[in-house]
């Protein structure tokens, strides 16, 4: 199920950004700051003894990274051609990551922000309404074949 404490601060910033109209971003020094503290935490999971143990693993990792990017950049690019809008933007809207991370590297990286938040959320939101279904059906699939 959806988990309201994902939804529920975004869908009250949301309406204050409507109704207040609200135009804020953070201050440039903050938002590098941010970047920073990102990298420390996605960082700190990971010692020595975990690279030199697991470098195939590494690997297809790495492999896997960069196909996603290079899809989510020629996503962004076809999409591009259609609308006119930035497809730098469209691109990382698109990217694997979460809304935090994505708006912070827009925000740095001086693209749509509010485009590339957008884009996020709504990849969040059809991921956690439509992943349960898709996953129930494939497993009635699975147990109808072991039955076969």
């Amino acid at each position: 199920m959806p988990n309201g404490w994902a939804f529920g601060p975004m869908l009250v910033c949301a309406i204050f950004t409507i109704v207040f109209d609200l135009h804020l971003s953070l201050p440039t020094w903050l938002s590098k700051f941010g970047q920073l503290l990102l990298g420390c935490s996605l960082g700190s999971y990971f010692d020595r003894s975990f690279f030199r143990s697991a470098p195939s693993f590494l690997a297809k990792v790495l492999l896997i990274t960069i196909a996603a990017i290079g899809v989510a950049f020629g996503a962004g690019w076809v999409m591009s051609l259609a609308v006119d809008v930035d497809p730098m933007s469209l691109a990382l809207g698109l990217m694997p990551g979460s809304s935090t991370e994505m708006s912070l590297t827009a925000e740095a990286l001086g693209l749509g922000v509010a485009l590339v938040t957008a884009m996020q959320i709504i990849r969040m939101v059809v991921v956690m309404l439509v992943a349960e279904l898709i996953y129930k059906r494939w497993e009635r699939r699975v147990q109808a074949r072991r039955y076969n």
